[in-house]
């Protein structure tokens, strides 16, 4: 496959002289599970969960959640893989590193690099078997519905599609963030935000969007959430995650990573200036990414009423980009009263948000036989 050639991936974890230091990466800390680097990347690696624990449900089934690349950890994910496992026999992460431990011969990172190897990472899960469960979540909702269709593409489609608060088109509902990158030239913002890590890290020569500039757009954040009435500074006040005494949310939030440079122009400027993925004219390598090449893909897009990152519509903006999906493989989903984190994060995620994926993958594989 074509994939091959431009991110190929090697079974299991890298050898001790390949390994990236340790602090690129953040402990998911899921107990009971057995747990691997399944493969690894250029960039990323696949690191999956299983055994242990039986599912209730979907015996062999293989989920990849797709983590996004907006400044946390990967383990910000931590409570949606832990409440994946009940109906998931393995359950996979697309782990991406800290850029400043990077070595620049590890190649660029930008936004197409981010679809490929999200795409290879669902192959590599699957492993032969019968098919992939996909869930996207925030910016992590891009790179898995652009790699359902690379690989639909190729003949190799996903099983399900779970879109979860992604801004497929940021321009169905505006928020501030769409109005600030609008009025923006790209060259200023590059100016503004990016910098070059020093000769004291193994990443050094890269370009970068650093932590500490993420830390403070976060807190920035969290001040308007605060004076807005908004739900998350309540949650992480009073925090009903899996393990709030190891991993509370707070922590998973406030720790930050340094992002490529070249991923977050290339996701500006492809995703919020051009809207390409919505206006059908994003390519990945010289290959097209429409929506049109699902047709067999059950998809579910999940939304929070009251999210103010990816507003309500832009996620479900996906139904309309897929016109070859059947009604019957159709599913969406607005949690009432509910911000950004709770979708993945929480009560109401495992209440409500993992009983809809559980049953979306189970449509799916029926409509397989």
């Amino acid at each position: 496959m074509w994939l091959d050639d431009l991110r190929p991936w090697r079974i299991g974890a890298p050898a001790q002289s390949e390994r990236l230091d340790e602090a690129a990466f953040r402990s998911f800390g899921i107990t009971g599970a057995q747990e691997e680097v399944k493969a690894r990347l250029p960039f990323g690696q696949l690191r999956s969960f299983s055994g242990a624990r039986a599912p209730a449900a979907g015996a062999g089934r293989k989920v990849l959640v797709v983590a996004p690349i907006a400044g946390g950890f990967p383990f910000l994910m931590r409570d949606l893989l832990v409440a994946l496992r009940p109906v998931a026999d393995e359950v996979g992460v697309t782990e991406w590193p800290n850029a400043r431990y990077v070595p620049l011969a590890a190649g660029r990172f930008g936004f197409a690099e981010n679809c490929m190897e999200t795409a290879q990472m669902a192959r590599a899960l699957g492993d032969g078997a019968e098919g992939v469960h996909m869930v996207g979540v925030c910016q992590g909702a891009l790179p898995a519905f652009v790699a359902a269709c690379l690989l639909a593409e190729a003949g190799t489609p996903v099983l399900s599609l779970t879109l979860m608060g992604g801004p497929i088109d940021p321009s169905r509902n505006p928020t501030r963030l769409w109005r600030v990158l609008q009025e923006r030239s790209l060259e200023a913002l590059e100016a503004q935000v990016l910098e070059t890590i020093s000769h004291s890290f193994p990443g050094a020569g890269r370009r970068v969007f650093p932590a500490w500039r993420q830390i403070d757009t976060f807190a920035l954040y969290l001040w308007r959430q605060g004076l807005s009435g908004g739900e998350l500074p309540l949650r992480l006040a009073f925090d009903d995650g899996d393990d709030p005494l190891r991993f509370p949310l707070a922590r998973l939030c406030w720790t930050m990573m340094d992002v490529a440079g070249e991923f977050f122009m290339e996701n500006v400027s492809t995703i919020f200036r051009e809207n390409a993925l919505a206006r059908g004219s994003l390519q990945v390598a010289g290959h097209g990414a429409a929506g049109a090449a699902l047709s067999s893909t059950a998809l579910l897009t999940v939304e929070g009423e009251v999210d103010d990152i990816s507003a309500p519509a832009q996620t479900e903006a996906a139904h309309d980009l897929c016109p070859n999906v059947p009604d019957a493989l159709r599913r969406r989903l607005t949690l009432p009263d509910a911000g950004h984190f709770s979708l993945f994060y929480g009560r109401k995620m495992r209440e409500q948000v993992i009983p809809a994926i559980a049953a979306i993958m189970a449509v799916s594989e029926q409509a397989r036989g």
